[in-house]
């Protein structure tokens, strides 16, 4: 596993900047001593390079972790970063305002306030398995339009060899509605299936690249299962860990090309 220290180093960095500017929020804190999430590991530093681009490229990021529109835009690139959630838009421009090419937008996935191949790339990092069905299909099919011919769109999504869906007690990010017994929708793990669905509803996209891959050893669920006893290992994921492809993968990547 490979590439993770530009992002270790950003979050570390944007921490470190918003506590010596007086900001004492959890997002601030969160970034010096958890710099990335244990899947994050198998996702950002990958997604940097299938997107491969240039200073001077614009691209779109819907809803991502904000470390990758971050790395993207020190690196030149012109990031257009959308998230439904105000919230999250407000906190990440109090973290990475001052940072030059990336502006952060408040915007629903599903009806993207751009023109059509207005961006060169786009990218959807642990995103769209958040949206009810067939709200994923919507979504990419916004990113498809916004995006050049040729150019491409990498995706990450959770995995499983049967496809379900997490509902929780209460929302957790936008809250699209209930379901039986009040409880909310959390995610989607896609089966092939399920991302055979997802792409036949876009022709406009073209499949380029796709793996499933895991952590090995996977911290993930232990991370999920016993947070926050597990804060302490934050900095330690990325060295104690490496990726690796085949069964019992829980990450799909995808690049899709614009037709």
């Amino acid at each position: 596993m490979r590439g993770w220290l530009p992002f270790y180093r950003t979050s570390v960095g944007l921490g470190l900047r918003a506590l010596r500017h007086g900001n004492r929020e959890r997002e601030a804190i969160v970034r010096v001593v958890i710099p990335l999430d244990p899947s994050r590991y198998l996702e950002l530093p990958w997604a940097l390079e299938a997107l491969a681009a240039e200073a001077g490229e614009q691209v779109l990021d819907l809803a991502s972790p904000k470390l990758l529109a971050v790395v993207l835009a020190q690196r030149g690139v012109e990031v257009t970063s959308v998230d439904e959630l105000d919230v999250e838009v407000e906190r990440w421009r109090r973290l990475a305002g001052h940072v030059p090419k990336l502006e952060l937008v408040r915007a629903d996935g599903r009806a993207l306030p751009f023109g059509d191949a207005e961006f060169d790339h786009a990218c959807s990092v642990s995103v769209l398995e958040h949206i009810p069905e067939p709200g994923d299909e919507e979504a990419l099919r916004e990113l498809a339009w916004r995006v050049r011919p040729g150019g491409r769109i990498v995706l990450t999504m959770p995995y499983a060899d049967t496809a379900r869906e997490d509902w929780v007690d209460e929302a957790k990010y936008v809250d699209h509605g209930e379901g039986e017994a009040g409880k909310h929708f959390f995610q989607r793990w896609y089966d092939d299936a399920g991302i055979e669905r997802l792409l036949d509803a876009v022709p406009e996209l073209e499949l380029a690249g796709r793996d499933v891959v895991r952590l090995q050893p996977n911290w993930q669920p232990l991370y999920s299962r016993l947070f926050p006893w597990l804060i302490a290992l934050g900095p330690f994921y990325g060295l104690l860990a490496r990726e690796a492809t085949g069964p019992g993968g829980d990450v799909i990547r995808l690049v899709l090309r614009r037709r």
